[in-house]
């Protein structure tokens, strides 16, 4: 059987590569897009009464969490293949944050009435021009997709409600747009067309 242990050897050797890409990628990106003036605006108008709720900051921020399902639940190929895809995300993602910069439509609040510590952070680090294909969406649908088939029902209904929240959760704290969560959609079946899975077979 595939250990906990050999499991958890086999996530460090790709999620570590894979974090120094997102670094390289989504943070390069993220800085020379502060130095650009054409920005695009992708947003309908009517997007901007959607409502602020400083609390779902912890929904947003819980995607780290999300991350280290495929540990638990996934073999040798299902990990690979979801490292592949995720490669394959952020690489096609930070050549689109290059050629399209956005310009959200909700701007950064200089104060929030709860975890201010989270806002402050997520601003200091994340500006507001990478925005589209939205990666946390992305990112997060592929592990689950990787991890849904390896659980039972109850499993599967509580994954698929995280990553629900985690959808909504993209538009409450206003991080993104639905323009972005559809860009997100469609990278996950390029990803997916992309990095097909081999024929499945029981991973020993």
């Amino acid at each position: 059987m595939f250990s906990l242990k050999e499991s958890t050897v086999l996530y460090l050797k790709l999620a570590l590569p894979l974090t120094l890409l997102f670094i390289i990628v989504y943070g390069g990106a993220n800085w020379l897009n502060t130095f650009r003036d054409d920005y695009f605006h992708l947003y309908f108008q009517w997007e901007l009464a959607t409502p602020f709720i400083p609390e779902m900051i912890l929904v947003y921020l819980s995607i780290q969490a999300l991350f280290i399902l495929p540990v638990v639940h996934c073999g040798r190929i299902d990990m690979t293949i979801l490292a592949k895809r995720m490669a394959t995300a952020i690489v096609l993602a930070g050549i689109i944050f290059m050629i399209f910069p956005a310009q959200s439509g909700y701007g950064r609040l200089d104060s929030v009435d709860s975890f201010q510590w989270a806002y402050t952070a997520l601003y200091s680090l994340d500006k507001e021009h990478n925005l589209f294909p939205s990666l946390h969406i992305t990112l997060s649908t592929l592990v689950v997709i990787a991890v849904l088939k390896k659980v039972n029902n109850l499993l599967r209904f509580i994954y698929l409600f995280w990553l629900g929240a985690l959808y909504l959760s993209v538009l409450l704290v206003h991080q993104h747009h639905i323009f972005d969560i559809i860009t997100g959609l469609i990278l996950i079946y390029v990803c997916i067309w992309r990095i097909p899975h081999p024929a499945r077979q029981t991973i020993s």
